[in-house]
């Protein structure tokens, strides 16, 4: 069986052909070659040694960057090409499920290689010359079967090694749609507490990964195999919230009014996560939204105000996660604002106040997260805010401002037509201005500006 090499890894293959090996690419490349799925990373492999490997590919114009050598990975730069090479290896592995090995040993064999790779549908190996595949474990039958299996045929060595393996598996699973092998998952179950011992970052990697599973292979479509939802149940049955999602175990079970939810806190978590648009930002405040109940209910006696305390606790779970601080006061924001004006009471040009300081981005995004949650109470599955949304439509289209950059007047006309200078007095009435127009959009000119500023004054 052979896959078609990207042409881009032809200077690479013909330098290996000089040095007289064979390298070969490993992975997600032939993977989804042989599913006629687009490329996923570039990795390749060979017997090569990091240092062999910085001696010998610098006569071809190749560079090397040195990127964890000690474990026998290099980067190769060429053009705008880059690719990382890994030097045929053992591992061993201490107690708990670090994801970084004791040992490395550097081999000469592929097969050795492959046994030590996570799942048999990432241990295929191509030939970078001739595109001739190699299977070491049985991932092309597995292919076939839309099944993900360990290399081993004692899952627990793969998983107990790496726990980070647990989150792949999920994550493999509902990107491709493909089942996963009953030992493996009794494997993974096993193993998920060894989760603690991984990075945060890493964790988070896989989890958003998870969230965003049903756009990843956008030709396969998108099914109940393919969902966010299905990742969220499967890690639910492996009871990993513990690292992921601590306040989780609260939610589970705490029921909210049936006329309103046909689910408990948790089940409707993921039910609005899954309607979420496929963002990162989306999914997680989405994920979020009601996080802020089981200490609201348990503080106050009842569930008013949990957007309040969501927001706390989001920013909380997002920071020891290690995610941007940007992401976090992006999410926790949306999950503070996802109940305004819930009762539909807000007056006109209240909205339109609120919606310009949220910003054209952050209103959109309330909006798709108000649609979201109503949609994954499980009674209104087709629910679109449309008052709202008909309201931000208008504001697009009348041009009001969405921020006080967007007055049709500078700062030094403001201060010639106000005799103000800088200063707070020229700031608030700059605020002034922007409120005005805001309400009254078509004043937003320079002609009319001036006008008022003069006023004002």
């Amino acid at each position: 069986m052979k896959i078609s090499i990207p042409e881009e890894l032809r200077p690479l293959a013909e330098a290996f052909e000089q040095e007289n090996t064979k390298a070969y690419a490993v992975g997600g490349l032939v993977r989804n070659a042989l599913l006629n799925l687009p490329p996923s990373d570039i990795d390749v492999c060979s017997r090569f040694t990091p240092e062999e490997i910085i001696e010998r590919m610098s006569k071809h114009g190749i560079r090397v960057i040195e990127k964890a050598v000690e474990m026998g990975t290099v980067e190769l730069h060429y053009g705008s090409v880059r690719v990382e090479h890994t030097t045929f290896r053992k591992e061993s592995y201490g107690d708990g499920g670090a994801h970084r090995p004791n040992d490395v040993a550097f081999g000469e064999s592929l097969t050795d290689d492959a046994w030590r790779r996570d799942f048999s549908v990432n241990a295929l190996y191509a030939d970078l010359s001739t595109g001739e595949v190699e299977d070491p474990t049985g991932g092309i039958a597995d292919l076939e079967r839309q099944l993900v299996r360990t290399t081993s045929a004692e899952p627990d060595d793969i998983l107990r090694s790496d726990a980070l393996r647990v989150l792949r598996l999920v994550r493999f699973a509902c990107e491709l749609g493909f089942a996963i092998d009953a030992p493996t998952w009794q494997a993974a179950k096993r193993n998920a507490p060894k989760l603690a011992d991984i990075a945060a970052e890493r964790r988070r990697e896989e989890f958003v990964k998870i969230l965003l599973s049903d756009v990843r292979y956008p030709a396969l479509g998108r099914d109940e195999l393919r969902s966010p939802l299905r990742g969220l149940h499967l890690l639910d049955e492996l009871d990993v919230w513990g690292v992921l999602v601590p306040e989780f175990s609260l939610a589970r079970g705490m029921a909210q009014r049936p006329d309103h939810h046909r689910y408990d806190v948790l089940e409707h978590s993921f039910q609005v996560c899954a309607a979420a648009p496929p963002t990162e930002k989306l999914r997680l405040a989405a994920l979020l939204h009601d996080v802020g109940k089981p200490d609201c209910k348990r503080e106050t006696g009842v569930q008013y105000e949990h957007d309040k305390y969501g927001e706390r606790i989001s920013k909380r779970i997002l920071g020891d996660l290690r995610f941007p601080t940007r992401t976090v006061n992006e999410v926790s924001a949306l999950v503070r604002g996802h109940m305004y004006d819930i009762q539909h009471q807000a007056k006109m040009d209240t909205l339109r106040v609120r919606f310009a300081t949220w910003g054209r981005e952050r209103t959109l995004e309330q909006i798709q997260l108000r649609e979201a949650d109503i949609r994954g109470c499980g009674y209104d599955e087709d629910y679109v805010a449309e008052d709202w949304r008909a309201l931000y439509e208008t504001m697009l289209a009348d041009g009001t401002p969405f921020s006080e950059r967007e007055l049709a007047i500078t700062g030094q006309q403001l201060m010639e037509a106000s005799g103000l200078p800088e200063g707070k007095a020229l700031g608030d009435l700059k605020k002034k201005l922007f409120l005005h127009c805001v309400k009254h959009p078509k004043d937003n000119n320079l002609a009319r500006l001036t006008q008022l500023a003069k006023k004002r004054q």
